[in-house]
C-alpha cells in the first residue's frame, strides 16, 4: 500500500497546493493531510486515529520541507514510531510549495506529484534489494575476451564466486587470433597467459542465450552441448567483445587474388615470425587501405583501432623484409596517445609511405585476377599516381557482436546507433543501466587489448563491492540530494529524456501507462539537460538562462569544443 502523509506546515503547504487537486493528482496513493509531522507525538496521533489502519509493511512518503530544514526530524519520528514502514521524504516545500514567476497552481502540483511518485520509486527500489536472495552473491562474466578474462581473474582474486561463460571452446578472444599487439609488440600468446583463470568456474563452450530480472536477482539462461541451464547470480559483467568486419567486395576482395584483411596479413606475419613460413612469402609491395567500411553510411564512426593496427602490421613487414614497399592510403591517421604517435613516427623513419586521400571510394585496385596495382584519384593539379602494388591489405572496423543486442533487449540495456553498449558517460561509462550490471571492452566500444583489459578489472571491482553492498556507483549521489521532476503543463511527450535514461526517466505526456512510481531513477540530470522545452528540472541546477548569462560574461575564445 502507498501512504503519503502531506504535511500542511500550518497553512505553508496546504494555501499553494490544494489538498484536493493532490490527491487527484495521486489516485493511486492514499494521501493522509496533517499537521507538524516533524513532532513524532503529531504522527503517532495521526496514523492511530485511522479508521482504517495501516498495514504493518506499508510504504510512507512524508510530503513535507528537506532534510535540511525540518524534513529529516519529520522522517525520523515517522520511523520510530513505525520502525516497520519502509519510509521515504518528498521535499514539496522548497522545491515547487513556493509561488514563482510562470509556475501557477497547477504546475506546482504536478511538480509535487512528481516528487512523491520518485520517492515511492526510491522505496520500491530499495525493497527489492532486501529480498536479494542469498543464492545469487556470485558474478557471472560474459565473454572471454581480454577484458572478460581479466575481470573474472580479478574478481576471483577478490573472493567473490565468479563464473565466465564463453561461447568458443576456449577463451582468448582476440587474443587468439592475434600475433602482437601494438603498442609494444607485446606477443598476444604472453598476455593470454598473464590473466590466469584460477578460482574461476569456466563454460567454455557456452552461450548466454538470455539475462533477466527476477526476484532481485540475475537469471540467465546458458546453452551448452547438453541444452539450456538456468543460473542464477548477483551481479553481470557483459564483456562481448567485437569482431571484425570483412571487406566484403571492396577493392577487389573475393575477385582479386591479393587483397585481404589486416586479420589475414596478422596471420600470414605470426606464421613468419614464429618460423612456420619463410618470409619471401610477405608481400614486397604492399598498399594498406584505411577506413574500408568505415566512416561512411552504414557504419558512420572511426573503430579506433584500425590505425593502430595497420601502423603494428607495417612496422612488422618491414623488419621481416626491410626491402618491402609499404603504402599506407588514410584520410588522417588517428593515433592517438603519447606510444601511439610515437610508432606511427617510428614507422615513417622505417621508410613506410603515408598518403592522405580524401575519398577512398576514388581509389581503384588494377590487375587480371592479382593485384597488380592501385591508382590514386586525380591532385588537383590533374596529376594520377598509380602504385605498383602485389598486395592491397583492407584495414576494416570492429562492429558489435550478435550476443551483444540479444542481451541488451533481454537485459533492458541501452546502445548506441551503432549498436555498440552504453554505460553513463562520461562519469560512469562502465555501468549500465540494470541493478548489478557492468560493461567492458569492445562491448561498449572498439578498445585496444590493454585498454579491455583495465575496463575488465575495474568493472570487476564495482561487481565486488556492489555484491557486498547492493549499491551503484551512481547510487553515490547523496540521497538528499534533489530529485528531478517533470512540468506536466510544459511536457510535450518528446520522449526525449526516456532516451537519455532508458528505465524512464520522466512522466511523459505519451507515457502515462509507465508512471514515475513504476521506475527506479537517479538524480543525474539526464532529463534536464535533453528537454527541450524546460519540462523537466533538476532543483538547484542553473537554467538555461543562467548559463547562457554565465557564457556570455565570461567568453573564452580561445577554448573551443571539436
Amino acid at each position: 500500500m502507498k501512504v503519503c502523509l502531506f504535511c500542511a506546515c500550518m497553512g505553508t503547504l496546504s494555501s499553494t497546493l490544494p489538498e484536493a487537486a493532490l490527491r487527484e493528482a495521486l489516485p493511486d496513493v492514499r494521501l493522509i493531510a496533517a499537521d507538524r509531522l516533524c513532532d513524532a507525538a503529531s504522527c503517532r496521533k495521526v496514523l492511530e486515529s485511522l479508521s482504517d489502519p495501516l498495514p504493518p509493511h506499508a510504504r510512507v512518503v512524508v510530503a513535507a520541507c528537506s532534510r535540511g530544514a525540518r524534513g529529516a526530524q519529520a522522517l525520523a519520528c515517522l520511523k520510530e514510531t513505525f520502525p516497520l514502514f519502509a519510509v521515504d521524504l518528498a521535499d514539496i516545500r522548497e522545491a515547487c510549495a513556493w509561488p514563482s514567476a510562470g509556475a501557477d497552481q497547477r504546475e506546482r502540483v504536478a511538480q509535487a506529484a512528481a516528487l512523491i511518485r520518485m520517492a515511492f520509486a526510491r522505496l520500491e527500489r530499495s525493497r527489492a534489494e532486501r529480498v536479494e536472495p542469498e543464492s545469487a552473491d556470485g558474478a557471472l562474466v560474459i565473454g572471454g575476451g581480454p577484458a572478460g578474462m581479466a575481470a573474472a581473474s580479478t574478481l576471483a582474486g577478490l573472493g567473490v564466486p565468479v563464473t565466465l561463460a564463453e561461447r568458443r571452446p576456449a577463451p582468448g578472444g582476440m587474443l587468439n587470433q592475434l600475433g602482437r599487439l601494438f603498442p609494444r609488440m607485446e606477443n598476444a600468446a604472453d598476455v593470454k597467459a598473464s590473466l590466469p583463470l584460477d578460482g574461476v568456474e569456466l563454460l567454455a563452450g557456452s552461450d548466454v542465450i538470455a539475462v533477466r530480472r527476477e526476484n532481485g536477482a540475475w537469471l540467465a539462461e546458458i546453452r551448452d552441448a547438453k541444452g539450456v541451464t538456468p543460473r542464477r547470480f548477483g551481479a553481470v559483467i557483459v564483456a562481448v567483445g567485437a569482431q571484425p568486419v570483412l571487406p566484403g567486395g571492396k577493392f577487389g576482395s573475393g575477385s582479386l587474388k591479393g587483397v585481404i584483411s589486416q586479420m589475414e596479413l596478422d596471420t600470414l606475419l605470426s606464421a613468419v615470425e614464429r618460423g612456420a613460413k619463410t618470409p619471401d612469402k610477405l608481400p614486397s609491395r604492399a598498399v594498406f587501405i584505411q577506413c574500408v567500411n568505415a566512416r561512411d553510411d552504414a557504419a558512420p564512426y572511426c573503430s579506433n583501432v584500425c590505425c593502430p593496427t595497420a601502423v603494428k602490421n607495417a612496422l612488422r613487414l618491414k623488419a621481416l623484409s626491410p626491402d618491402a614497399s609499404v603504402t599506407v592510403l588514410n584520410r588522417q591517421m588517428v593515433m592517438p596517445g603519447v606510444a601511439l604517435e610515437a610508432m606511427y613516427r617510428n614507422a615513417m623513419r622505417e621508410g613506410v609511405r603515408f598518403l592522405h586521400v580524401d575519398d577512398m571510394n576514388d581509389v581503384r585496385v588494377e590487375g587480371d585476377g592479382t593485384v597488380q596495382a592501385v591508382r590514386l584519384p586525380a591532385s588537383p593539379d590533374g596529376a594520377i599516381e598509380t602504385l605498383d602494388a602485389d598486395c592491397v591489405v583492407c584495414s576494416t572496423p570492429l562492429r558489435p557482436t550478435p550476443a551483444a543486442a540479444r542481451l541488451a533487449e533481454s537485459m533492458g540495456l541501452r546502445a548506441d546507433g551503432m549498436g555498440f553498449l552504453l554505460g553513463h558517460e562520461p562519469a560512469h561509462p562502465l555501468e549500465s543501466d540494470g541493478e548489478g550490471t557492468f560493461l567492458c571492452g569492445s562491448a561498449r566500444w572498439p578498445a585496444f587489448v590493454r585498454q579491455a583489459e583495465d575496463q575488465g578489472r575495474a568493472a570487476a571491482v564495482m561487481a565486488a563491492r556492489y555484491l557486498r553492498e547492493r549499491r551503484m556507483p551512481m547510487d553515490e549521489i547523496p540521497e538528499d540530494g534533489p530529485a528531478a521532476f517533470i512540468r506536466e503543463a510544459r511536457c510535450s511527450g518528446c520522449g526525449r529524456c526516456v532516451d537519455a535514461w532508458a528505465p524512464g526517466a520522466c512522466h511523459t505526456a505519451e507515457l502515462r501507462n509507465s508512471p514515475l512510481d513504476a521506475q527506479p531513477r537517479r538524480r543525474c540530470g539526464s532529463c534536464a539537460a535533453v528537454c527541450p522545452c524546460g519540462a523537466a528540472v533538476l532543483p538547484g541546477a542553473p537554467s538555461p538562462r543562467e548559463i547562457m548569462a554565465a557564457l556570455g560574461a565570461n567568453p573564452s575564445p580561445q577554448r573551443r569544443l571539436a
